[in-house]
């Protein structure tokens, strides 16, 4: 058993008895990990549930057995704070809905994935401060997201490249005959979402109908390549609140 510091974000927290609970997080050190965190409901507890929400950002210290399903935290901070994530009902819909992403594709314990981490705990950041137009970012964030996990789409838009196939992971000629393809419009849109910076993707001008589409698309292209990734439930209130 070591003493371990470590950033983490946090991903859910499961009721374990009636003062403690499971904490699920990825960390900067030994990626997802599950802690055990007693006396959160209590008032002399030192660790508070505001401090627990999903994608909340964490210095962690803890004890670290290696093989062990749960580990102990001596030490939590909430850092850097988040100002606007929890607060803002838009914001808050997206974080929810990136955690349940979160929870569903990555999945191996002790596996550190540094590169996916940074990229992570700086997307939580860009969302918790940006104060303009939020409506593309779960689209950004998913498509930007397959960088990390191994099935980035092949190729961009062109006119004879005009449709993108999930099946495949790649822009091909568009065939309406094809159920794994996205129709023409809709493919440029996500081809532009693919090759841009977060300041661009907010330029990018999509109907609440098209973003919905585009939305439920990419989430099927995610269970085309993660096995057993299965249904999102946060979705649907998040086309409506962006709606």
């Amino acid at each position: 058993m070591s003493l371990t510091k470590c950033r983490a974000i946090v991903i859910r927290t499961i009721n374990y008895s009636e003062n403690s609970v499971v904490l699920k997080c990825f960390t900067s050190t030994h990626g997802i990990q599950s802690y055990l965190v007693n006396g959160v409901r209590s008032r002399k507890g030192s660790i508070k549930p505001s401090q627990l929400q999903p994608l909340t950002l964490l210095e962690l210290e803890s004890t670290y057995q290696q093989n062990k399903n749960l580990q102990r935290i001596k030490e939590l901070k909430c850092t850097p704070p988040l100002l606007h994530l929890h607060y803002d009902i838009i914001k808050s819909s997206i974080g929810i809905f990136i955690a349940e992403v979160m929870n569903k594709a990555i999945s191996e314990e002790d596996q550190l994935d540094e590169p996916l981490f940074e990229f992570l705990f700086h997307t939580i950041q860009i969302l918790d401060i940006e104060q303009k137009n939020t409506s593309n970012f779960p689209l950004y964030f998913l498509l930007q997201l397959t960088r990390y996990l191994g099935f980035f789409p092949k190729g961009i838009y062109s006119e004879n490249t005009n449709g993108f196939d999930i099946k495949e992971g790649c822009f091909e000629k568009y065939d309406q005959r094809n159920p794994f393809q996205i129709e023409p419009l809709l493919s440029e849109k996500i081809s532009e979402l693919l090759h841009c910076d977060f300041e661009q993707c907010k330029s990018i001008i999509l109907t609440n109908q098209q973003r919905t589409i585009s939305l439920n698309f990419i989430i099927e292209y995610f269970q085309q390549h993660i096995h057993g990734f299965g249904e999102l439930k946060s979705n649907k209130v998040l086309s409506e609140v962006l709606s």
